[in-house]
């Protein structure tokens, strides 16, 4: 979809420039070489910049959406849900760069099922995987982060979802820098870190 987003938008942007001379010869009561008899050379001509304008259009409103899901719009685990998965990592992303750590969302592009990768001020890297559903999470996942947080020589793992953990999951990190957050506990983390926010902006 980005691709036919990018061409539509190259293709726009040829078709602005080239209007733009158009309108120019006629102001000078010149007209254009046309290989297609009017009035059809117009129609086409107008057409092609109704549909790759409206795509172009389409992709920049997309990308604003986007970007625009911030911390500060979830609130209720509808709000997480409601949400895509590439902005529920970049809210989970956002919550690690409040505490003072850099962030780096990897989300499709991750190794291994990693969405987001955390330096922190001592220098050491975090692995996050980000769940966003209603099911729960098994001890095979775990043990997958795990043997993801070894190969990427990472100290500590997070795996968040909106979700919950079965208790063999639960019982499987134990000694293992392995965190867990359910939807319970990650609706409480939004909160302290959205008050966290605000007061580091008063």
């Amino acid at each position: 979809m980005d691709r036919v987003s990018k061409a539509a938008s190259r293709i726009f942007l040829g078709w602005l420039v080239w209007a733009g001379f158009w309108l120019y010869l006629h102001s000078k009561g010149l007209k254009p070489v046309s290989l297609i008899p009017q009035p059809i050379n117009n129609e086409l001509f107008f057409a092609l910049g109704v549909i790759t304008g409206g795509i172009s259009l389409g992709f920049l409103i997309h990308r604003f959406r986007k970007h625009r899901i911030r911390l500060e719009d979830a609130h209720t685990m509808d709000d997480l849900l409601a949400m895509s998965p590439d902005d529920f990592e970049r809210v989970i992303a956002e919550i690690f760069h409040t505490y003072g750590h850099q962030v780096e969302v990897l989300g499709g592009n991750g190794d291994h099922g990693v969405d987001v990768v955390v330096q922190t001020a001592q220098d050491e890297k975090w692995i996050v995987q980000c769940k966003r559903y209603n099911g729960s999470v098994g001890e095979p996942v775990v043990r997958d982060l795990y043997g993801t947080m070894v190969h990427e020589e990472a100290q500590q793992a997070y795996l968040i979802t909106t979700g919950s953990f079965t208790r063999q999951a639960q019982e499987w990190i134990s000694g293992k820098p392995i965190v867990l957050y359910d939807g319970e506990n990650l609706l409480r983390l939004i909160r302290m870190t959205q008050s966290a926010k605000l007061r580091k902006a008063i």
